[in-house]
């Protein structure tokens, strides 16, 4: 009897698929070709393309928050957690998975599903993580900061995706992120 693959195997497969040739190549047959089962195996685990999607860019997002984890020692102020994210954000090893995210965000402007309310939840989970991060004056205060982080890092990683590490990393040090 052969290996049979398990779902934490196959959502590592649809990641590898995603990271390789983007989210819109996603299909239960390359993932399951990419694992040399069938794709009902696939179908078996996710009925759906859209609990697909959803499974595998939230294991995504999982993997980014576990990077920045160990960057991050105690709660610091907006600007200190934006000195210390920002190294590992824009390495060529998370550009990847950033573009997925810019995907994700891209479909759900388009108002596309299950990508409106996929993105909206990624967004919410970094900002509950990061205002947990942040020294404010509350939690109300924490969650604005943890906004606040949130859109100055997307913007510079959107610059990142479409103008260039230089670019960014030019943006990046007028913000007072870099020297």
């Amino acid at each position: 009897m052969g290996y049979r693959h398990d779902r934490d195997d196959i959502v590592r497969a649809g990641i590898d698929v995603v990271l390789a040739e983007g989210l819109a190549a996603l299909s239960y047959g390359k993932v399951a070709k990419s694992l040399g089962i069938s794709d009902r195996m696939v179908v078996y685990y996710f009925p759906s393309k859209d609990v697909l999607i959803t499974t595998i860019v939230t294991a995504m997002g999982a993997e980014l928050q576990e990077l920045l984890e160990g960057a991050f020692a105690d709660q610091a102020d907006p600007d200190e957690l934006m000195r210390t994210a920002w190294p590992i954000l824009a390495s060529s090893k998370v550009d990847a998975l950033m573009a997925v995210y810019f995907e994700v965000v891209g479909l759900a402007s388009a108002r596309k599903e299950p990508f409106v309310g996929l993105s909206a939840a990624l967004v919410e989970a970094w900002v509950a993580w990061i205002s947990e991060l942040i020294l404010g004056d509350g939690p109300a205060e924490r969650r604005r900061l943890a906004l606040a982080v949130v859109a100055r890092i997307d913007g510079l990683l959107m610059v990142r995706q479409v103008c260039g590490a230089r670019a960014a990393n030019d943006a990046a040090r007028a913000m007072g992120i870099i020297d």
